[in-house]
């Protein structure tokens, strides 16, 4: 679990120092905990983030339980506003809610551990209950959709118990969603509603047009967030930094770099307490930050006013959500500065951190087609020939030679995509997600069947969405939505994983991650199962519907290869002409199941003449 909760949890249970603010809070950002102090931040919004806090944390009760909790906090937090500051309301705002969390005993079968974290002390309390949280994307059963129906008659008979009901089943399901982008999607949900709604007649038409769309980005904006705490937790704060540091000065070319500089302390300490848990304190951090670029708005952007003059939960999700500008007519289109200057060893030695800052953010605002992990890569270079040349006598003739290795850096990022982009336009999705299977099954054999499907279904998507869009945003497209795919396997990966390559790309660079797998070869030191009784199951499955045949495909190809890691792709497309004539065969006949007994062992066996694995004697059904 993220090691930022200690962070999190010292915050919001702790008393401040004697200035009234933790010295790593940027000044601008000093939150007072207090319960009466949040709801007058929060007012309206309170009761949805306690829902989240209390049903990201007891997942599994349901929402008539839940609902009671909030309604008791709420109140209380109302009576706190006030200006009371006895009894609870003299206690920080998650002491409140933990208090509240641990009130009555939980099902002991449903939750083993609550009476333990409970029993601890107050300092420690949340952090247990962190480490317990559900984190099995099948411990919860899918939500359903409910008909346009029943939908509209809940809306219309409680809208306030409707919103909450959905931010309830999203949080629980969303473990790691920051607040704010929760409330933000619920108010998307009850405005498609409200649309769809109008008319009894088309409504089913109408949620079955939108709701795709939102789901979508409901499953995305969680993808994004819970990447952030990967960064966080597996490349510390500076890595964090640095790629919202890209990120902002992409999306506002014409802001200072004081301002992006403040931004992006905001967004990072933001993305601390969030990831730590600390869901009040992140839906309060969120607000205030976007606040502040509102109060600046005239020196970052002409386009922030049109969120800036929404509500502050739909401001919020605007930002958080906004185009990169135009590129400033202005901005000269070189930084020829960061190299010729006779000064810049200089500066790189009194300030290091702020002279690359700037070189990174004054590059990225050139190259909004660049994507974050380019820049990362191309900002280390720069930080790499610095630190050699500025060490030799004559470093300016330095720089000028080692220029060269950052253009290369460019050129090897322009050449992954362009491969990417002309394969997946060859071969379609479907052999493109083949290939891909094949590709990576052979580097990381070791990884399980799951997250080889997910990675190359993954990179297929990507493929899919990014190769046919205007080529200025294809980049980003591509290595941010592989960031993710990547991010979510290597956080998977066991601590005592045996594949060291894998481990590497894993963990060395952030801004690499995706060149270092490409790069990988084969697993010289994998050594492949001898086929067994398990290795292949062949089925009536593979006659049922055509998702379920395209998965059971996927499966037999990936355990073929980690039985063959060797198998060329001549061989493959025989064996595969194989299987397809077996399936075709056996779904024709009138047992499918018996076919398959009989059929499944004699595939296997021309399996060995074609690739020279080792038959077994049988084969499970």
């Amino acid at each position: 679990m993220l090691q930022t909760r200690s962070f999190a949890e010292s915050r919001i249970l702790h008393k401040r120092d004697h200035n009234g603010h933790n010295e790593e809070h940027p000044p601008d950002l000093d939150l007072s905990v207090l319960l009466g102090n949040v709801y007058n931040e929060l007012v309206d919004n309170f009761r949805y983030v306690a829902m989240i806090l209390f049903s990201q944390n007891l997942q599994l009760c349901p929402y008539e339980e839940q609902v009671q909790r909030v309604k008791y906090v709420t109140e209380l937090a109302e009576i706190c506003s006030r200006g009371v500051l006895r009894g609870e309301c003299g206690q920080s705002v998650m002491t409140v809610l933990v208090d509240e969390m641990c009130k009555k005993p939980e099902n002991a079968e449903k939750y083993p551990w609550h009476e333990g974290c409970c029993g601890k002390a107050r300092a420690d309390r949340y952090a247990c209950f962190l480490e317990h949280r559900l984190t099995d994307p099948d411990a919860i059963p899918a939500y359903k959709i409910p008909e346009a129906s029943e939908i509209c008659k809940s809306r219309s008979a409680d809208k306030d118990a409707f919103l909450l009901n959905f931010v309830h089943e999203a949080a629980r399901r969303h473990f790691r969603m920051y607040a704010p982008a929760l409330i933000a999607i619920g108010h998307n949900f009850d405005d498609i509603t409200e649309e769809c709604c109008r008319d009894a007649a088309t409504s089913s038409q109408c949620f079955s047009q939108k709701m795709p769309a939102h789901v979508t980005q409901l499953k995305f904006v969680s993808a994004v967030q819970k990447h952030n705490c990967y960064i966080l937790d597996k490349f510390g704060e500076r890595a964090l930094k640095a790629t919202k540091l890209i990120e902002t000065c992409q999306t506002f070319p014409a802001a200072s770099f004081k301002n992006v500089h403040n931004i992006v302390l905001g967004i990072a300490h933001q993305s601390k307490t969030c990831c730590g848990g600390d869901v009040m304190g992140c839906m309060i951090e969120r607000l205030k930050l976007t606040t502040k670029m509102c109060e600046k708005k005239d020196e970052i952007s002409s386009e922030l006013k049109k969120c800036c003059d929404k509500d502050t939960i739909e401001r919020s999700s605007c930002v958080a959500q906004m185009e990169n500008d135009e590129i400033p007519a202005d901005l000269s289109p070189h930084v020829r500065e960061y190299i010729e200057d006779p000064q810049v060893c200089k500066h790189f030695a009194d300030e290091k951190d702020v002279h690359l800052a700037k070189f990174t953010c004054d590059y990225a605002k050139r190259h909004p087609k660049f994507s974050i992990q380019l820049l990362l890569r191309i900002s280390k270079g720069y930080e790499d020939l610095l630190t050699k040349c500025c060490a030799e006598e004559k470093s300016h003739d330095c720089l000028v030679k080692g220029d060269h290795e950052l253009k290369k850096e460019i050129d090897s990022g322009k050449s992954l995509l362009k491969m990417t982009c002309d394969t997946f336009g060859q071969l379609g999705p479907c052999l493109f997600k083949d290939k891909m299977l094949v590709k990576y099954t052979k580097k990381m054999p070791q990884v399980r069947d799951e997250s080889l499907l997910k990675i190359t279904t993954g990179i297929t998507t990507a493929g899919e969405k990014c190769c046919k869009l205007p080529a200025e945003k294809q980049m980003p497209c591509v290595d941010g939505g592989l960031a993710l795919v990547i991010g979510e396997m290597c956080e998977k990966l066991p601590a005592n994983f045996s594949n060291e390559k894998v481990v590497h790309c894993c963990s060395d660079s952030y801004g690499n991650q995706r060149p270092c797998f490409f790069a990988l070869g084969p697993d010289e030191k994998y050594v492949p199962p001898k086929l067994s009784v398990d290795s292949f199951h062949f089925t009536d499955a593979l006659c049922s519907s055509s998702e379920d045949v395209a998965h059971k495909q996927q499966t037999f190809l990936i355990h073929l290869v980690k039985h063959k890691p060797h198998i060329t792709e001549e061989q493959l497309k025989k064996v595969i002409t194989e299987y397809e004539a077996m399936k075709e065969h056996c779904c024709k006949a009138a047992n499918h199941a018996e076919c398959f007994i009989i059929e499944g062992p004699k595939l296997i066996e021309k399996c060995e003449g074609l690739i020279g694995v080792q038959a077994a004697a049988h084969l499970h059904a």
